[in-house]
């Protein structure tokens, strides 16, 4: 971990008074303390949004702090959205998309009093700002086996957001996954779009969705935000099979989904406050994968007992270095 600053020093010991003072809204011993949530777009997402709004939730609870969130619905105000919460006194920041790293970047060096938090991105070179990125390419693999072992087709669907390469991680550890159970087995890519919308197009996931059914898909998995919503509605609506992402999502088809890939940004955010408060803030690069629980799927009541050995070995394999899965990311 790299030194933090003096002044971030400060902001530790000021927590760690609203700790153990106990009172809500942050306010002990002359101490105020406040959590700033950075949505990319609403609460209600059924995903990182609504995961990240739990993680807030959770320090408020636990540690007494005062928080409050923002919908940031358009990447080119994330700026104006930091500056917002600084000026309102908010001294931990935390951004919950890898779309808010450009202006992080920019605004984190000239406020180095505030801790700043940002997921599914690297940020490793500013002392005052500790990033969290997921092994999504592991999660996807373990989804990937699923998939595999409840297809009778042999033919499954990845519905992502935005081609990029945080996107593609999952992508492409979920082909692994599904081939190393059915190397015989066709994955229909399909991508949303080139923009920010691809992220709350539900109309479109289900055409594509619906596209990869007609093509023989009886499994279909996401990566795609609220756009997602679409394709568990089009494999709910053909009595087929979805993954939901993120968060357990079963409760939006429950008769349909068959499990979810994890990722835990309210644990992120748990963590790194928790870190402020015991003296010690996170800093730099941390990742949330298999070996730390940090990922994972959910077992449904689905997924069946040769279902389940063979995700658990697989994560176990992943845990251990056994099974290796490639991460684009790092190409």
């Amino acid at each position: 971990m790299r030194k933090a600053t003096a002044i971030l020093m400060a902001l530790v010991m000021a927590l760690a008074l609203a700790a153990c003072g106990g009172e809500t809204g942050g306010k002990s011993g002359g101490s105020e303390i406040k959590v700033g949530l950075i949505m990319d777009g609403s609460l209600g997402d059924e995903s990182i949004n609504d995961q990240a709004y739990e993680g807030l939730k959770q320090v408020e609870e636990r540690f007494g702090v005062e928080t409050k969130y923002v919908e940031c619905t358009d990447p080119s105000m994330c700026s104006d959205y930091l500056e917002g919460l600084v000026e309102q006194g908010f001294n931990v920041i935390c951004c919950d998309a890898f779309n808010q790293e450009e202006a992080l970047r920019a605004f984190a060096p000239s406020h180095p009093d505030v801790g700043f938090l940002i997921l599914d991105t690297e940020v490793s070179d500013i002392d005052n700002v500790a990033s969290f990125m997921y092994a999504t390419h592991e999660c996807s693999y373990l989804a990937g086996v699923a998939a595999a072992m409840k297809s009778e087709s042999k033919v499954i669907g990845f519905i992502g957001g935005m081609q990029v390469p945080t996107i593609e991680k999952f992508q492409v550890g979920f082909e692994e996954g599904v081939r190393s159970v059915a190397p015989e087995a066709q994955v229909l890519v399909k991508y949303i779009g080139n923009d920010n919308s691809a992220w709350n197009d539900p109309a479109t996931a289900k055409t594509l969705t619906l596209d990869c059914i007609s093509n023989g898909a009886d499994v279909c998995y996401h990566a795609a935000g609220a756009s997602g919503l679409g394709m568990i509605e089009a494999c709910a609506d053909n009595g087929l099979w979805a993954i939901g992402v993120n968060i357990d999502q079963e409760h939006l088809a429950p008769e349909n989904v068959l499990t979810s890939a994890l990722t835990k940004g309210d644990r992120a955010i748990y963590l790194y406050v928790e870190s402020i408060v015991n003296g010690s803030p996170m800093t730099g690069l941390n990742i949330l994968n298999c070996a730390n629980e940090g990922v994972g799927v959910v077992e449904s009541r689905f997924m069946t007992e040769d279902i389940m050995a063979a995700v658990n070995e697989a994560a176990q394999g992943i845990a251990s270095g056994k099974i290796k899965v490639t991460n684009v990311m790092d190409n």
